[in-house]
C-alpha cells in the first residue's frame, strides 16, 4: 500500500468510542488491571502510574483532611462519572455524605475533588478543571508539585470555575465547609 492510500485509509477510520457502561464492563472484566485508564468523551486515555512523590503527597493530603472531616467522607483514587461518556479518576476527594454502596460516584456526590499534579498540571488545570466544573463539583484543587503551588477553584458556572486563586506550598488556606485550614507541602 502506498503512502497516500494508507493516509486515506487512516483518514476514513474512526476512533473506537465507548459509553460509561461499556467502560465499566471492561474494567470489571479485567481489561485495565495492569493500567490506569480514564474515559474522556468516549475515548480511553491511559494515565501514567503515580510515582512515590505523588503517592506521598496524596496520603498527606488525605490525612490532613481527615482532621477536618469524618474519615468516611475522605476518598482516594476514586472514579467520577461526569456523564457524556466521561469517567475521570481523582487523587483525593471529600464527598458530601458517606457512601454506603460500592458504586461509581457522580459529580453530585462530591464537595471537593483534588488532583495531585507532579507531571499533569497542564491537563489538570484545563481539561479536568472544565470537566469537574461542568459536572457542578463545587470545589477543585490542583496540587502543582513542579511549581510548589495549589490552584484553588470554586463556584462553577457554565463549565468553568468563577473563583480562582493560587497558594504557595507552606501557606495555609481555607477548607470548604469547615472553619479549618490546610497547608500543603
Amino acid at each position: 500500500m502506498n503512502t497516500s492510500a494508507a493516509s486515506l485509509l487512516t483518514d476514513r477510520q474512526e476512533k473506537a468510542r465507548f459509553t460509561t457502561a461499556e467502560f465499566l464492563r471492561m474494567g470489571e472484566s479485567g481489561a485495565f488491571d495492569d493500567m490506569k485508564v480514564e474515559l474522556v468523551d468516549g475515548e480511553l486515555v491511559r494515565m501514567n502510574s503515580p510515582m512515590s512523590a505523588h503517592a506521598a503527597r496524596q496520603a498527606k493530603i488525605a490525612i490532613r483532611l481527615a482532621r477536618l472531616f469524618d474519615e468516611s467522607r475522605i476518598m482516594g483514587e476514586v472514579g467520577v462519572d461526569l456523564g457524556n461518556d466521561t469517567v475521570l479518576g481523582c487523587d483525593v476527594a471529600v464527598v458530601r455524605e458517606p457512601v454506603g454502596a460500592n458504586r461509581l460516584l457522580v459529580a453530585a456526590d462530591f464537595l471537593l475533588v483534588i488532583e495531585v499534579a507532579e507531571t499533569s498540571a497542564a491537563r489538570d488545570t484545563t481539561m479536568k478543571r472544565f470537566a469537574y466544573a461542568g459536572g457542578g463539583i463545587p470545589h477543585y484543587w490542583v496540587i502543582d508539585g513542579s511549581r510548589s503551588v495549589v490552584h484553588v477553584y470554586g463556584a462553577p458556572i457554565k463549565g468553568d470555575y468563577t473563583k480562582f486563586y493560587s497558594v504557595g506550598f507552606g501557606e495555609a488556606f481555607a477548607v470548604p465547609e469547615t472553619d479549618g485550614t490546610i497547608t500543603i507541602d
